[in-house]
């Protein structure tokens, strides 16, 4: 079950809203993933690390993630529409300009995603209320990582700007079999143990999630301490 027993740094991704890099219908329709990628999940930790998109480095392809479902997800659907914004192209004209860019073409000069000039209809796919706890596993860049995910260069968000994850996001450190003996909170009285998803990656591709028993608390409060006993955390931010 999992991999060797190893130092793993873990996370928490929970939050109202979550979008994890799922295909794209069109530019304008747009599906979240179930469950967070390594693709996502490397972007993710790049930030953390300080890199822009064009500076990743070639060791980033190598790491380990494994995903912890904490309970089914839900997906929600956002429809709306953008106009044209009145009165926009003398500025969108100077912005062009300003970057050596032609600016007589009316293409260039619209706001709305589909360069029509017209209403641009959106529909996206999100995941609300879900939770997942990422196993993160990279043999000699430890403590790099752990490090970055408690003081992030960049700030981190649920695959979106507009996501934050909740309180708590950096865990800590600990072995690489603790993702089967972490605690999740119960969704009834008196519940002891819990199912949740087990999501391994191997080379990027998905192979077959499997469900196992963990056990189970009654409230966050409870589980924070419990957490807190099972992982190593240098550094602990308080919620407001």
């Amino acid at each position: 079950m999992g991999s060797a027993v190893s130092d793993s740094i873990y996370i928490r991704l929970a939050g109202p809203l979550q979008s994890w890099a799922g295909a794209a219908v069109t530019g304008n329709i747009v599906r979240t993933e179930e469950v967070p990628s390594p693709r996502s999940l490397r972007g993710l930790l790049a930030g953390a690390l300080g890199y822009k998109r064009d500076e990743v480095p070639e060791w980033l392809e190598h790491i380990h993630f494994t995903v912890r479902q904490e309970r089914r997800v839900t997906f929600v659907d956002d429809f709306h529409t953008i106009n044209q914004r009145t009165g926009e192209e003398k500025f969108r004209r100077r912005l062009l300009l300003a970057q050596g860019m032609k600016a007589g073409s009316a293409k260039n000069l619209v706001f709305t995603p589909d360069a029509q000039g017209g209403t641009s209809i959106v529909n996206r796919t999100y995941l609300a209320d879900t939770e997942f706890i990422a196993r993160i596993t990279a043999e000699g860049r430890t403590e790099e990582i752990d490090q970055a995910l408690r003081s992030p260069r960049f700030s981190t968000y649920l695959g979106r700007k507009a996501f934050p994850a909740v309180f708590p996001f950096y865990l800590g450190v600990g072995n690489s079999e603790l993702l089967y003996q972490l605690p999740t909170v119960a969704t009834r009285k008196g519940q002891e143990k819990a199912l949740v998803t087990i999501h391994e990656f191997v080379q990027n591709q998905a192979i077959a999630p499997f469900t196992t028993e963990v056990p189970a608390v009654s409230n966050r409060g409870t589980w924070l301490k419990d957490v807190g006993t099972q992982l190593k955390r240098r550094k602990t931010i308080l919620s407001a």
